[in-house]
């Protein structure tokens, strides 16, 4: 068992304090991780595969979009608490969640965006609310 998995983590976290153990985890070796994109008319899909053993906060998202737990067991801290995810599983997230996750098995997670767009940083910027926490969109020329 490693440090990660031994702190102590209140049931329902607030924003800051998801962030503040965001920072904790940029401090810590960073894992290596498989991220494969897919396209399809009007939709973006990323699947990340995330092994055993490894810690990870996601983006807070602009829209609600779905994700695909396709395999594994996953702990999740979210808002709404800590809960542990078995695949099969489709979650729905409401704009502005920020997850963190304990991989208890390899995971393949899936999320999927309603988007027209292929290049990967146009989508981003239409999908991610910035790490400055601005949910204002970016001006399109």
């Amino acid at each position: 068992m490693n440090e990660l998995t031994t702190i102590d983590l209140p049931n329902k976290p607030t924003l800051e304090q998801i962030q503040q153990f965001e920072r904790v985890l940029a401090e810590a070796p960073q894992a290596e991780h498989f991220t494969g994109h897919y396209f399809a008319d009007g939709v973006y899909g990323r699947a990340l595969l995330i092994k055993a053993g490894t810690a990870l906060t996601g983006k807070m998202h602009r829209q609600r979009h779905l994700n695909f737990l396709m395999q594994g067991t996953i702990r999740v801290w979210t808002e709404e608490g800590m809960k542990t995810l078995e695949a099969p599983q489709i979650i729905v997230s409401e704009p502005g969640t920020k997850r963190v996750g304990y991989a208890i098995t390899d995971v393949i997670w899936v999320t999927v965006h309603a988007t027209d767009k292929t290049d990967l940083g146009e989508i981003e910027a239409e999908v991610i609310i910035p790490e400055d926490g601005s949910p204002v969109l970016p001006e399109v020329a």
